[in-house]
């Protein structure tokens, strides 16, 4: 039997937490939601196979979070999701390995999660 992988979802909207954590279920993920980056910075960042965070959150945003996971967990995969997206998203994204626009497509989150995890 494959061990489920996991990912942490981080978005500071209950909706998007909730509806996202239904589809990455539906792909046969294990799935952690946290309410802010610094609720999830309180667990070790290594447990997880990948990462999911939205960018404008309070307290510290997730281009933030990216830019010090990228240097404390270089491998960790992280997918940005925006409803701003620009230029300077992306260049502010640093070791980020995708940013996808809100609202995202179920395809366009299944292809980025496979990009880095492999078929689901």
């Amino acid at each position: 039997m494959t061990q489920r992988r996991a990912i942490a979802l981080i978005d500071d909207d209950a909706l998007v937490r909730s509806s996202m954590t239904s589809l990455l279920r539906s792909f046969g993920l294990s799935v952690r939601a946290f309410d802010s980056a610094v609720a999830f910075l309180e667990l070790d960042p290594s447990q997880w196979d990948c990462l999911i965070s939205d960018v404008h959150m309070p307290q510290m945003s997730g281009l933030d979070l990216a830019r010090r996971l990228f240097e404390s967990h270089p491998s960790l995969p992280i997918i940005l999701i925006t409803a701003f997206p620009d230029a300077g998203v992306h260049e502010q994204a640093g070791g980020t390995r995708r940013v996808l626009e809100k609202p995202c497509a179920p395809e366009a989150i299944q292809e980025a999660l496979e990009t880095f995890l492999g078929p689901l």
